[in-house]
């Protein structure tokens, strides 16, 4: 637990229930040693006062005529270290707010930093603002669209097309106020105030209600409140009571469909998670005009300190891959920084937050060609630059700021760098960091062997997820990722031309386009929160990594195991165990995908992937006698909606022949540049008593032995001269013989059989 107090969350009873909330030392409550909280209207809660250090039991109770009834007390601790993290005063938070507008991001001294800052060393950014904004002055606008069309099959193309036309004249409305605030330029404040007046002329109980369908009037009160807010000098009496009713109606729309859910405690509806921003934004704006603003907002930072964002944990990995993670991160962040500027509530605090960005630093690198693992996953990361930059300044880290300039982000052309523009953090390399990171709340273990050097980075990446393969997730459980050198070698395919097409369905989300197995030619279970995976373990060494995946549950009722073990030979040798354990006798379908084709010696069982300047040679040592078969196709082909190249990637299976209960695949990947040989010179296959593994051996005469317990009763095991009581281990030596690393997982025994 890094903060105090920690946030409260429990199923809730129904629509209309209250409860009341108690914390003890004790787990039977004596009424003077318990802290009750009554009243409560929502089954969140976060105390306003910090908890000392020490021993806690809650509970929560249903209150009723004649009192609350408790369920169980429930132990948790509260360390020396947590950091204060209180539910503020919202009677407070709400005079903090400045009277005076801008009240969004850029108030008091901010603006006139920013503004000194853009006659300055922020000039060329915001005169290319200036520049693009001007372009846009007296430009037709989009009509308002119609009411979604009723058949499925022209529904995700209309969705698209109604995105495409509506979204940038919305931005540029956006754009020309922030244009005009920094610079005072009126023509781009009257072409601001212009749009706004257009935009919010549409009828919010119409076409473009959210409930009609939502991305209009999420994306329109995104950019309106901020250009309002901005631009309201410009505006006279009657024009403000035509606008701001209309944003009432949509924000009351906003606040209806997170109570409906409710989202405190079902908060696992994608497209709702980027209402409590949206709405918290829309209350700080109008929090001295609207009195329920107020409440709306303290909803909203509830929101945020509680079960906020859903789909990750405190260690700040994220289910819905880098793609998502920077679109949800950037609405999210733009409240988070617009609350701290107005209030001085500092939501940075959550361990969330703090701890997100490593996501994008270690999964999804600047340099990288993919984005795995998630819809829009064939697309390389640029989407978190900006947010990273963000991150960098609210949290002061060097390493989060080299990711937003190893990336090419330049500040001061979109509001949040400027909310957050801070030149004194100066970024470091990554080089410094550990080369390895695991976020076990998302399912994601990530190696690297030079994590911030494009010339010398491999990166490996294993997902197995305990959200399962619901909403923006695949069904990708236990499936790898490798890139070299900024060239992704074995990559997750497919498209995503929009969200449920056939392709998107039947492909993309499948497992057949990822590297994992299927059973009897049958991937894991799609869009099921059952259909889950877990990283079992994760360890990080100077001369070893491992990892360890599991996702039978993922394959529904076919599988009771599908262990994947995986060691990292440091600098950038991997070896891959597959243990697998079907509910009958079944065949496996060992999967590998890449950009190009791949090269397939059957009589070694040996795959070479090359994409300049990268290549691997993938050895699968067993079992033998694998059938391959690849191809380039996709079924079904993706949908063409936009512009562009949709390029065809090789799928390439190593089928088992016979059907069997259970089932092994021992393979090792050899990443490294074309022209260049591999690290590994020779590699063999070593089976012993309860275990088997391979030799590895350099050029130099150095060598390492990796080996897996098979025999799981057996009190130790041996292998290639070692004994063992280990699950997994290694032992590396020098070409003097020396032994130089050891690796022991789930063991503390690893002797030289014989000595």
């Amino acid at each position: 637990m890094e903060v105090t107090p920690p946030a409260f969350i429990w199923v809730p009873a129904g629509r209309n229930a209250t409860y009341a909330l108690q914390l003890s030392h004790s787990e039977f409550f004596p009424a003077e040693e318990t802290r009750t909280f009554a009243g409560l209207t929502r089954a969140v809660f976060v105390p306003r006062e910090p908890l000392p250090p020490g021993r806690w039991f809650w509970r929560y109770g249903v209150e009723t005529k004649n009192g609350p009834v408790f369920g169980r007390a429930r132990l948790f601790a509260v360390p020396k270290s947590a950091r204060p993290f209180p539910l503020p005063d919202f009677d407070k938070v709400a005079q903090s707010v400045p009277v005076q507008r801008p009240r969004l991001f850029l108030s008091g001294g901010q603006l006139a930093k920013i503004r000194a800052a853009a006659k300055g060393e922020l000039k060329d950014a915001v005169q290319g603002l200036v520049k693009s904004c001007e372009k846009a002055v007296g430009e037709e606008l989009v009509p308002e669209p119609d009411y979604q069309p009723k058949e499925p099959g022209k529904r995700g193309p209309w969705a698209v097309r109604i995105m495409s036309t509506t979204r940038p004249p919305m931005d540029k409305m956006e754009q020309c106020a922030l244009a005009y605030l920094v610079t005072g330029d009126r023509r781009l404040g009257l072409e601001a105030k212009r749009r706004l007046l257009y935009f919010f002329s549409w009828n919010p109980e119409g076409p473009t209600s959210l409930f009609a369908y939502d991305e209009p009037p999420m994306w329109v009160m995104m950019r309106g409140a901020r250009a309002y807010d901005w631009t309201y000098d410009l505006f006279t009496a009657e024009e403000r009571a035509r606008i701001e009713p209309n944003m009432k109606a949509r924000a009351l729309q906003f606040l209806k469909r997170l109570q409906r859910l409710p989202f405190e405690s079902n908060p696992y509806d994608s497209h709702a998670g980027r209402l409590p921003g949206f709405l918290g934004e829309c209350a700080l704006s109008f929090i001295h005009e609207w009195p329920e603003a107020r409440e709306w907002l303290e909803y909203v930072t509830t929101i945020y300190m509680t079960g906020y964002p859903a789909w990750g944990g405190d260690d700040g990995g994220w289910q819905e891959g880098p793609s998502y993670w920077s679109a949800y991160m950037s609405f999210a962040v733009h409240f988070v920084v617009a609350l701290r500027h107005a209030t001085g509530v500092d939501l940075m605090q959550k361990p969330f937050f703090r701890n997100t960005p490593n996501y994008a630093l270690y999964t999804a690198t600047p340099y990288h060609e993919n984005s795995p693992f998630g819809d829009n996953q064939h697309s390389p990361p640029h989407g978190p630059r900006g947010v990273m930059y963000a991150f960098s300044s609210l949290t002061q880290n060097p390493f989060f700021r080299w990711y937003a300039d190893a990336a090419g982000y330049k500040p001061g052309s979109d509001v949040l760098s400027l909310a957050t523009y801070d030149p004194s953090v100066k970024a470091r390399s990554p080089l410094e960091l550990p080369q390895a990171h695991v976020f076990p709340g998302a399912g994601l273990a990530s190696m690297h062997t030079a994590l911030g050097d494009k010339e010398r980075d491999i990166s490996f990446l294993l997902r197995s997820s305990p959200f399962g393969s619901v909403s923006h997730g695949h069904a990708d459980q236990n499936a790898f990722v490798v890139e070299a050198f900024g060239r992704g070698l074995a990559i997750a395919t497919g498209y995503y031309p929009w969200y449920g097409s056939p392709h998107h369905s039947q492909w993309t989300r499948a497992t057949r386009a990822v590297n994992s197995i299927l059973v009897d030619g049958q991937g894991q279970v799609q869009r099921s929160a059952a259909a889950k995976g877990d990283i079992t373990a994760f360890l990080h060494g100077e001369g070893y990594d491992y990892t360890e995946g599991e996702a039978g549950a993922a394959y529904g009722d076919k599988l009771k195991r599908f262990r994947r073990h995986v060691v990292h030979v440091r600098p950038g040798v991997f070896v891959v165990f597959d243990d697998l354990a079907a509910t009958k006798p079944a065949t496996f379908q060992w999967l590998l995908h890449a950009h190009e084709k791949i090269a397939v010696d059957e009589s070694q069982q040996l795959l070479t992937i090359r994409h300049e300047p990268a290549m691997m040679e993938v050895r699968l040592l067993l079992p033998a006698g694998l059938a391959f078969s690849q191809n380039d196709k996709y079924e079904p082909e993706p949908e063409r909606v936009k512009r562009g190249e949709l390029k065809n990637t090789w799928h390439l299976t190593a089928a088992t022949t016979t059907p069997s209960a259970t089932g092994r695949f021992l393979s090792v990947l050899t990443p490294h540049r074309v022209g260049s040989d591999s690290l590994v010179t020779k590699m063999e296959l070593v089976q012993g008593d309860g275990a088997v593994g391979v030799r590895l051996q350099t050029a130099d005469g150095a060598e390492d032995v990796v080996i897996f317990r098979t025999n799981a009763e057996a009190r130790t095991v041996s292998c290639a001269g070692l004994r063992s009581d280990a699950l997994v281990f290694a032992r590396g030596r020098a070409k003097d013989g020396s032994v130089k690393r050891r690796l022991m997982y789930e063991g503390t025994k690893l002797e030289e059989v014989g000595k």
